[in-house]
């Protein structure tokens, strides 16, 4: 051994990091939705898209990013890591076994900020994640339509956009090949409510070229219209209001002077409730009901998001499929509308993978023909 021998130099930046990020999607009034939350601090990380290096900008109220962070030397593995992120930011909890990852990011230039860091993305799918609420990690969270997310004014830090455009062409591999599409279903469910999950997830408005200005243009109209716009920010000033409190950082200081609302479960949310039981519940409880709400009549702006497959012929593709979906003897489901015909019970097989594969036919983003299968 030399003892003159000068030690090996690294070419490592002074600070590498690794972190997770997490695209939890989910279906709600149609259309398909991802958490986000909004940091804390002053300052966003946003991409130039001529140049495509971040710079650090004021906050804006427009700032969204994933849920993430970086990971610890207690993580026991990356999708440990990116379980606690998720739950620390928003309050969901997932089983780190249904993470999906989508691959890893570290270009240069990504983020602003002194040393390198290289970012692991999942994917988390489920039919209810349940309302958000902000952690100690984040400002606000909250789930939001992903054709609104990726459209101006609102903005995206770092690389999150392009990672919520890979999570999609991800899982829509994943829902030809295995069944992964029942993880957006109930254990129980019926095959209109399969259907309508590759319907969606498979419109060309959520191609990785699509023009999503376009369709959220007509989204934020139509909710405008109709005042879905207005419960959302009610909702959200309300679980602001609540994630303030449960952190300690302030009393109880509920704006029910400024929202006026009264559920449509009948409760009337007062000053006496208990914040972090009954209000979140109710809170909850509200937001699920009010996220089973459709487009309104076939010619929405949601239900214009969403291809239309021949039912009997998917149902025939899905029942052939060895292991995808067994029928639940003697079950029948009522339609949503009150009205029609009972439908058929599922529940999902014991199949891993899909063979033969649901090929679902690609339609392009500027192509006027309607889709059928």
């Amino acid at each position: 051994m030399n003892p003159n021998a000068k030690p090996p130099k690294s070419k490592l930046p002074s600070h590498f990091n690794v972190a997770v990020d997490v695209v939890a999607l989910t279906i709600k009034r149609g259309l398909l939705q991802v958490a986000v939350v909004q940091r804390h601090g002053d300052i966003s990380c946003i991409v130039d898209k001529r140049t495509g290096r971040a710079s650090e900008m004021t906050r804006q109220d427009i700032d969204f990013a994933l849920p993430g962070g970086r990971v610890e030397e207690t993580d026991q593995t990356l999708s440990h890591a990116a379980q606690r992120e998720l739950h620390e930011e928003t309050s969901i909890t997932i089983d780190p076994k249904d993470l999906i990852q989508i691959g890893a990011y570290g270009d240069r230039g990504r983020d602003p900020r002194p040393g390198r860091t290289v970012s692991v993305a999942f994917v988390a799918l489920s039919p209810d994640f349940g309302l958000p609420f902000a952690g100690s990690d984040a400002e606000r969270a909250q789930f939001v339509d992903v054709v609104d997310i990726l459209s101006p004014p609102n903005r995206l830090e770092f690389d999150h956009g392009q990672i919520i455009r890979d999570a999609i062409t991800t899982v829509r591999d994943l829902m030809e090949r295995t069944p992964v599409a029942l993880k957006l279903c109930g254990k129980e469910f019926t095959m209109s409510e399969l259907r309508h999950v590759y319907e969606i997830i498979f419109h060309h408005a959520y191609n990785p070229d699509a023009n999503f200005e376009r369709y959220a243009e007509r989204i934020r109209r139509e909710d405008e219209k109709f005042g879905s716009k207005a419960f959302d920010d009610q909702i959200k000033s309300l679980s602001r209001a609540v994630g303030f409190s449960s952190r300690g950082e302030d009393s109880l200081s509920l704006p029910f002077s400024d929202v006026g609302m009264r559920l449509s479960s009948g409760r009337k949310a007062t000053r006496d409730m208990d914040v972090l039981s009954k209000v979140q519940n109710l809170l909850a409880e509200e937001y699920r009901r009010n996220s089973e709400t459709l487009g309104r009549g076939e010619q929405s702006a949601r239900e214009r998001l969403r291809l239309h497959f021949d039912p009997a012929n998917f149902t025939r593709k899905a029942e052939f499929i060895p292991g995808f979906v067994e029928k639940i003897p003697n079950k029948t489901k009522t339609p949503a509308s009150g009205t029609g015909k009972p439908a058929q019970v599922y529940r999902g097989g014991k199949a891993e993978r899909l063979d033969p594969p649901l090929n679902i036919p690609r339609r392009s983003s500027t192509s006027s023909k309607r889709t059928t299968k």
